[in-house]
């Protein structure tokens, strides 16, 4: 599970609680742009065990699509690509540098790129800023967009399993944690709720794992 973005404590605190509720990790691809205006709310993410990621500072694109060439493009310079992803990483650093769980750190040096659009010159500005790798994932919930809990079910089944009923090994799913995502945390205490019900043998069962 992981969760795109940036939002307030009335939507990442419902995402916290549900994961709490089912003891279950996942990894938080943080929009830093906002992040130095509700600090406390980025430590309780990491204090929980979930991992930190980077998903820019600014969300802007490596590249966007020109709609008369159809050719991508690139957004920015090479040093505007360096100095957005290592401010990003700066905020992160200074706000769960010092969270160690059980051992292990909570910052990662994982990235995932605004609308996961990637350039070459992008991945040169990640790797020269010590970024480590780059996730991108197997399915969009497109949670933004629902209207409903049911929706977000529906489309978790459709990412996590094969036309025949089992399970995509190694899924990542990519949520959200803004406050447009108003159905987001119900679906997931739906579904986990639903999986815990589920034998051991079920060839539908799963693992949550970050």
């Amino acid at each position: 599970l992981t969760f795109d973005d940036w939002g307030t404590d009335a939507s990442i605190n419902k995402l916290l609680y549900v994961l709490r509720k089912h003891k279950v990790k996942a990894t938080f691809f943080v929009l830093t742009n906002n992040v130095l205006f509700n600090p406390n709310l980025l430590r309780s993410i990491a204090i929980e065990g979930h991992d930190i990621a980077s998903h820019s500072d600014k969300h802007k694109a490596m590249v966007v699509r020109d709609p008369l060439t159809k050719k991508q493009v690139r957004t920015s310079t090479k040093e505007e690509y360096l100095k957005d992803y290592t401010d990003a990483y700066i905020k992160l650093r200074s706000l769960t540098g010092d969270i160690v769980i059980d051992g292990k750190p909570v910052l990662t040096r994982f990235f995932r790129p605004p609308t996961l659009a990637i350039s070459r010159i992008g991945f040169e500005a990640l790797f020269e800023t010590s970024y480590t790798n780059v996730i991108c994932g197997s399915g969009n919930m497109y949670d933004y967009k629902a209207e409903n809990a049911g929706q977000l079910v529906n489309r978790f089944k459709e990412v996590i399993y094969t036309p025949e009923g089992n399970i995509q090994k190694g899924a990542v799913l990519i949520f959200h944690m803004s406050d447009v995502c108003a159905y987001t945390a119900a679906a997931l205490d739906i579904l986990l709720t639903a999986h815990e019900g589920t034998a051991a043998n079920d060839r539908t069962q799963f693992t949550v794992g970050n």
